[in-house]
């Protein structure tokens, strides 16, 4: 599991580029929690029915769903908390490795802080951490890619 946070000088960057820009378009989202006048906690499953597509998916993604999340932050005063699960598709998992069921990125804003996690779920249980390292890369250069500092803390 990769700990990180974003350095309170660089909060806007990442605001930008998780809000206005497309660095997180692609991935999926499993659930938001905000709280800006009131607290939001948003389930992220896809109604199928209402977007009347054939894609084989279980969630929506981030593009689909950012301007929903931007309406609600928009206003003078920042968000006083929030919480975002985003998570790699399942072609994309299944094409990087056997055992992992799915990957996760999870972000959280609280007090102009940024800090985010990563984790893997597996298919079969192992000690093997092979998942795990592999995602860890990935949005390591996800992140270096798209020009968002990070400072690694040890866990």
């Amino acid at each position: 599991m990769l700990v990180f946070s974003i350095e309170e000088d660089e909060v806007k960057i990442f605001m930008q580029k998780l809000l206005k820009e497309e660095s997180f378009d692609k991935l999926e989202v499993r659930n938001v929690s905000l709280e800006t006048i009131v607290k939001y906690d948003i389930l992220c499953n896809i109604n199928k029915d209402y977007l009347n597509e054939d894609e084989n998916r279980y969630f929506v993604k981030w593009k689909e769903l950012k301007p929903y999340i931007v309406s609600l932050i928009k206003g003078d005063k920042k968000p006083k908390f929030f919480k975002i699960v985003f998570s790699l598709d399942d072609d994309s998992v299944n094409n990087l490795c056997e055992n992992a069921n799915a990957m996760f990125l999870n972000i959280t804003y609280q007090n102009n802080v940024i800090t985010g996690t990563t984790g893997t779920s597996q298919k079969v249980f192992s000690l093997d951490k092979k998942e795990d390292k592999i995602w860890e890369d990935i949005i390591l250069k996800f992140f270096k890619k798209n020009g968002i500092n990070i400072k690694c803390n040890d866990n």
